[in-house]
C-alpha cells in the first residue's frame, strides 16, 4: 500500500516572457539551440538567458525587477501592470538564421505577437495558408530568416544575391525581400549586414504536365516568379550610419511600407526545379536596389 503524502506549500512561478520561434523556410517551430538573451534597459549588464521548456517555447525567469511578479500572487493585477522594459536579443551560434533583437515591456501575457505590420503579408503566404500553420497562430511566433550560409535540407527551393544600393554601392543591409508565385507569397527573406540574402522555401505544387513526345523531365519545371525589395538605408540626419551587427524587428517590419525597385528590372524570374537561382543585376554580381 503506497503511503499517502500530504502537500504541505505549492510554489508556483510564472514566467514573464514567452516566445515562440519560426522557421520561415520550412514553417517549423521546434528550433532548438539559439542563444536568447534578456535585457533589463535600466541596467544593461544583467543579462538572463532563456531556456527552452517540453512545448518548445523559450521563457526567461529571475529577471531583475520582476521578482515579485514571477512569484507573487496571479489574482493581484497590479503584478500585471508594473512593467518593466527589457531589450531580448535572439542569435544562432550554428548559423542556420539570421540575429535579431527587440525591445519589449515585461511582463506580457501568453506569448509575444508579430508587429501588426505583418499581418497583411501573412494572409497570403503560402506556408501558412496551406495548412501548415494558421495566420492567427503564426503571430505569436517571432520569424527566423535563413542565414546566407544555411545547409539547404530536403527539396527546398534556393534563391541568393548579394544586394548593394543603387547609387552609394553601399550593402543594402537588412533588405526585406518577399518571392511570389502567381500573386501569391511563398518565401521571405532579409539580408544579412553584407546584404547577402539567401531565400528558401518549399517549392510550389508541380503545374499539369504538357501532353509533349517524350514526356519533359521531372527537373525541366519552372516557375515564373516576382522578387519584391523593401528597404531603408541605415541614415541618421541625413548623414549615413553604419548598419547595426543586430537588426531591430520593428525596423525591419517597417520596411514593409517602403517597397523598392531592383536594377535593372529583374522583378520577373524563371525558377527551375532542383536548381538554386542566384539573381543579380546586368554585367554586375550584386544586385542592385532603390534607396528611395
Amino acid at each position: 500500500m503506497m503511503p499517502e503524502v500530504q502537500v504541505l506549500e505549492r510554489t508556483v512561478r510564472r514566467a514573464p516572457l514567452g516566445l515562440c520561434v519560426w522557421d520561415i523556410a520550412t514553417a517549423t517551430h521546434s528550433i532548438a539551440g539559439l542563444e536568447i538573451d534578456v535585457v533589463m534597459q535600466k541596467h544593461p549588464q544583467s543579462r538572463v538567458r532563456a531556456f527552452v521548456n517540453r512545448s518548445g517555447i523559450y521563457c526567461a525567469a529571475n529577471l531583475p525587477g520582476l521578482h515579485e511578479f514571477e512569484l507573487g500572487d496571479t489574482d493581484n493585477a497590479d503584478t500585471w501592470k508594473a512593467l518593466h522594459r527589457y531589450r531580448v536579443e535572439v542569435r544562432d551560434p550554428a548559423d542556420r538564421f539570421l540575429p535579431f533583437s527587440f525591445d519589449i515591456d515585461l511582463p506580457v501575457r501568453g506569448l509575444i505577437n508579430w508587429p501588426t505590420s505583418w499581418a497583411s503579408l501573412l494572409q497570403s503566404f503560402v506556408p501558412l495558408t496551406e495548412g501548415n500553420a494558421p495566420p492567427a497562430r503564426a503571430i505569436e511566433y517571432m520569424p527566423l530568416f535563413s542565414s546566407p550560409g544555411r545547409q539547404v535540407a530536403g527539396p527546398l527551393a534556393v534563391i541568393r544575391a548579394q544586394l548593394r544600393e543603387d547609387g552609394t554601392d553601399r550593402p543594402a543591409a537588412w533588405c526585406l525581400l518577399t518571392v511570389s508565385i502567381d500573386a501569391t507569397v511563398h518565401g521571405i527573406g532579409l539580408a544579412d549586414r553584407e546584404g547577402r540574402v539567401a531565400i528558401l522555401f518549399p517549392y510550389p505544387k508541380r503545374p499539369r504536365p504538357e501532353l509533349t513526345s517524350p514526356p519533359s523531365v521531372t527537373n525541366s519545371i519552372r516557375w515564373d516568379l516576382v522578387l519584391t525589395a523593401y528597404y531603408v538605408p541605415y541614415v541618421s540626419d541625413s548623414v549615413d550610419t553604419p548598419a547595426p551587427d543586430i537588426p531591430d524587428l520593428s525596423t525591419v517590419f517597417e520596411q514593409l511600407n517602403a517597397p523598392r525597385t531592383l536594377f535593372p528590372e529583374v522583378s520577373l524570374l524563371q525558377l527551375e526545379y532542383g536548381k538554386p537561382l542566384t539573381v543579380r543585376s546586368a554585367d554586375s554580381s550584386f544586385l542592385f536596389v532603390s534607396t528611395t
